[in-house]
């Protein structure tokens, strides 16, 4: 009997197997933020990061414990994030889930302060994931939006102003702007002063401005836009260089060419030796005219002007005087 008892338990454990030592409880220790960025726009750092759905084990994390959003000053060499955290201002954030986070924090508070914002996560037992990506931030003072934006059409395009409420030297301005054509604005510049000629713009055709002032990342809000339709009421330049050479019965006219895009034509004008001018021909392209309707003997005096595509019409030249032999 004592033979067959032994034999059993044999088979018994055999039949089994061998199950092993026990694992360890998973600590499902949440995946670090990895994507955190910060940016200093307007009053505010807007910061905005993305809280992972899984633990360091790849386990799922549907909940949190809560979470840890630090901002504190970038002073400690060499850097220890405990000796940073312990003196960093937690930011109350009352977020419980996996999901994209944003929020902001007043700019004011760290004004002309490194700052360094850091962001760790918590599952429901409490046990932290490792710190995210660190953002270091140079915070300055908050940068009012540009007030007052101004726009006129000019004879090159459109001249936009505003008023600056904060005169740092380091301030600098962005132009943006959004045609009829577009669906989004285009940053047309960056610039030092508070004034803008935009010498691309079209007339007939609507523009809308806005201008953001910037200091090395610190951005402020855009100012509110300012509209206009230019509409080309910009004569040429009057033509140069108007002379005049006598020959048998007519009057050799000559004048340097302008040099607008929108030149159409000129215009030549003729008057006794003290009269009043009156047209007498229009010269499409050429920057010359032969006036064979001239009297042996009578002394004339001769203008011309430049006209654009749009009828505008420029003053009269200098007035050259002659004495047809």
């Amino acid at each position: 009997m004592r033979f067959a008892f032994t034999s059993i338990a044999i088979l018994t454990l055999s039949a089994c197997g061998y199950v092993g030592d026990p694992l360890p409880p998973a600590l499902k220790i949440p995946t670090p933020v990895s994507d955190l960025a910060v940016s200093q726009v307007g009053q505010d750092l807007l910061v905005s990061f993305t809280i992972p759905d899984s633990t360091l084990e790849g386990l799922s994390l549907p909940t949190l414990g809560g979470l840890e959003l630090k901002i504190g000053p970038n002073t400690s060499l060499p850097f220890n994030p405990d000796t940073w955290s312990s003196q960093a201002r937690l930011i109350d954030l009352a977020t419980k889930e996996p999901s994209k986070v944003e929020t902001k924090i007043p700019a004011k508070d760290f004004a002309n302060q490194e700052v360094l914002i850091g962001v760790r996560i918590a599952n429901p037992r409490m046990r932290l994931s490792p710190w995210s990506n660190f953002v270091t931030l140079k915070v300055v003072p908050p940068l009012d939006k540009p007030a007052n934006l101004r726009a006129i059409a000019t004879a090159t395009g459109v001249a936009i102003d505003w008023d600056n409420p904060d005169p740092r030297p380091a301030v600098s301005w962005k132009i943006f702007r959004l045609t009829d054509k577009e669906e989004q604005p285009t940053e047309m510049a960056t610039i030092t002063k508070p004034q803008f000629n935009d010498t691309g713009a079209a007339y007939d055709s609507l523009h809308k401005y806005t201008v953001q002032a910037l200091e090395g990342t610190a951005i402020s809000e855009r100012s509110d836009p300012v509209s206009i339709t230019p509409v080309d009421t910009f004569p040429p330049a009057k033509p140069l260089g108007l002379s005049a050479l006598a020959g048998p019965a007519a009057a050799q006219l000559s004048w340097e060419r302008n040099q607008e895009p929108d030149f159409a034509l000129y215009r030549i004008y003729r008057s006794g030796p003290n009269g009043v001018f009156s047209k007498i021909a229009d010269s499409p392209t050429a920057a010359s005219y032969r006036d064979a309707s001239v009297t042996p003997g009578q002394t004339y005096r001769y203008a011309v002007t430049a006209l654009d595509k749009k009828g505008n019409e420029s003053p009269k030249s200098e007035p050259v005087e002659i004495l047809i032999p």
